[in-house]
């Protein structure tokens, strides 16, 4: 095998993909009626009519997280403009996301991904790792070393788009023994370094971490810096990692002969070589990733919030002779999580300010977490990922999150079992740790990008995962401790 290059699969009409459209028309009709219906019933006594209509008006758009009909981003912000014009709220609160620096964290460290992308930079740092670890676990190693080099990339996707090419190369230099052991078990740490680990660690490493720290600004007034949520995640992430790359070991050990194949390492090596020497756009864009990283470590004594640095660094990035990226590169952008996340922390306002996020949290939370934190922190610990895996179930990524978490973080405004503030912050933490691990693949689609590519057995795979869950879920309950004391020793977030 000479070369790495992507092998996308191609996308196929069929009566599947025709009835699933079907089902999620019938499905938004539906929502509309029941929409309707809540406007026509009126709402029951001691619920603010504002928060009744608002909960009404929010059905449909749940539905349209859940069958994706329609991008989430552009459904939320229709969402917004729909309950401005009914008078529920003011402009002022449902547009309050897009006033933050939230959104723009997004959209400035997407602009950074596409220039790290582009410029190569990216790709060569990922094809020198390959070229010289060799073997099962350098591979694995390799995995996981690699996407600390896409850490400007902040999309999950954007990172599989980049290393599960390198996956579908390897497996086919080794005659792609899809029902393998060794399949499932590189798939799992690829998958699990480009989509948790990053995820977990940084907090442009994906668009859920923001949204969960949107909505905790937004409903408790306090907040997090960029160096703040590394230190509190760092023993997280190693923990979590550890030991789900240590149960994917156990239930998936490559055969030794397919191991034995791993040993030579030169496809990647010669996918190095052929980039060259680093390019001038490739340094632009290391010094602008080493500009970005100092003022978001600096933000504390600068004052300077990490989404108006983001912007700042992704304005120079357009600037002819200094930056490397064109007009057009803005369309890289995802401009769909970023409404996503603007529009997030309105809903959560909007349901705040009617009261209807108290009446939703006291039904859909209350019954499961209210037991549970009898048993202090460790019931806690427990509701909070059942909530996550339930929200599995119901929503893809991150959108599960986007329905969790206001309803935790009110949940814990209430509860007395611990200081509030702690509560709140250990709820938000240990719920980004739940969205990450998933019983099934279907729950975190960017999985699909390797799958899709066939590198193993999807069916075997989605064993594997179920096995590593409760394991993975140990770990998260480590983590909770962790994350508690970490917040309770230095304040941060409270």
């Amino acid at each position: 095998m000479s070369t790495i290059s992507p092998s996308v699969p191609k996308a196929s009409s069929t009566p599947q993909s025709s009835f699933v459209r079907h089902w999620s028309d019938y499905a938004l009709l539906v929502g509309v009626l029941i929409a309707a219906a809540f406007f026509a019933i009126g709402a029951p006594a001691g619920v603010d009519p504002r928060g009744w209509h608002a909960l009404g008006l929010l059905i449909p758009v749940i539905i349209i997280w859940a069958t994706e009909a329609i991008p989430s981003g552009m459904a939320s912000v229709f969402f917004l403009a729909i309950i401005v014009g009914f008078q529920i709220v003011k402009p002022g609160t449902a547009f309050a996301g897009f006033t933050t620096h939230l959104p723009w964290l997004m959209a400035g460290a997407f602009v950074l991904g596409a220039a790290m992308e582009q410029s190569g930079f990216s790709k060569r740092m990922t094809y020198w790792l390959l070229s010289r670890l060799r073997g099962v676990w350098g591979l694995v190693i390799a995995a996981y070393a690699s996407n600390i080099f896409l850490i400007g990339v902040p999309s999950s996707s954007a990172r599989a788009a980049i290393l599960a090419p390198i996956l579908n190369s390897i497996m086919s230099s080794i005659g792609r023994p899809t029902d393998s052991k060794l399949s499932r078990f590189l798939s799992f740490n690829f998958i699990n370094a480009t989509v948790n680990l990053l995820s977990v660690l940084s907090l442009t490493g994906g668009a859920a971490n923001v949204v969960m720290l949107a909505l905790y600004t937004q409903l408790t007034g306090k907040t997090l810096g960029w160096t703040e949520w590394l230190v509190l995640m760092f023993l997280p992430t190693i923990i979590l990692m550890g030991a789900t790359c240590a149960a994917s070991a156990m239930f998936a050990w490559p055969e030794a002969e397919l191991a034995a194949k791993l040993q030579d390492s030169a496809a990647a090596k010669e996918a190095y070589a052929k980039l060259g020497p680093m390019t001038a756009n490739e340094w632009k864009v290391v010094g602008m990733f080493v500009l970005v990283v100092l003022l978001w470590v600096t933000g504390s004594w600068t004052h300077w919030d990490p989404g108006f640095v983001a912007i700042f660094v992704a304005g120079l990035l357009f600037v002819p002779d200094i930056g490397v990226l064109k007009p057009k590169a803005v369309r890289d952008v995802n401009w769909d999580i970023f409404m996503l996340i603007g529009a997030v922390i309105g809903i959560a306002g909007i349901l705040n300010e009617t009261g209807m996020i108290k009446v939703v949290s006291d039904a859909l939370i209350g019954p499961v977490l209210n037991p549970l934190a009898h048993w202090g922190l460790p019931g806690i610990a427990i509701g909070a990922i059942i909530v996550s895996l339930v929200a599995h179930f119901l929503l893809p990524s991150p959108s599960n999150l986007t329905l969790a978490l206001p309803l935790l973080i009110t949940w814990g405004t209430q509860t007395m079992h611990l200081p509030a503030d702690v509560v709140l912050a250990f709820l938000a933490m240990v719920s980004v740790l739940g969205n990450l691990m998933v019983v099934l693949a279907y729950q975190m689609p960017p999985d699909y990008i390797f799958l899709g590519m066939e590198v193993t057995d999807t069916r075997k795979f989605n064993g594997l995962l179920i096995a590593i869950y409760p394991i993975a879920c140990v770990a998260i309950f480590i983590c909770a401790y962790v994350i508690y004391w970490t917040i309770h020793i230095t304040g941060f977030g409270v």
